[in-house]
């Protein structure tokens, strides 16, 4: 399954609830519009590279606030549409 997250983790709890249900070499995790804050903050960095999951950051986003991932593969808007021609659609937590 593909998990994708949109909220920033410093304003609401979407990305903790997420990582207590990925489940290792089944699920994948997007990170996209706020919830990049994540990628490119120490205390989430630590949290997102100790999963046994992939993530994903999407670059459009993080190049829009100004930041740099420090975990995950970032990927454009096409690496998007290809993930979820791979995985199906996602389920988005709000």
């Amino acid at each position: 399954m593909l998990y994708h997250i949109i909220h920033s983790p410093f304003e609401q709890c979407s990305l903790a609830q997420c990582l207590t249900r990925l489940r290792p070499g089944q699920d994948r995790l997007l990170l996209s519009r706020d919830a990049v804050i994540a990628a490119a903050s120490p205390h989430w960095q630590a949290q997102l590279a100790a999963l046994a999951v992939p993530v994903y950051v999407l670059a459009e986003d993080l190049a829009a606030r100004g930041l740099n991932a420090g975990v995950g593969e970032v990927i454009d808007m096409a690496g998007f549409v290809e993930l979820v021609a791979q995985q199906g659609n996602p389920l988005l937590w709000g």
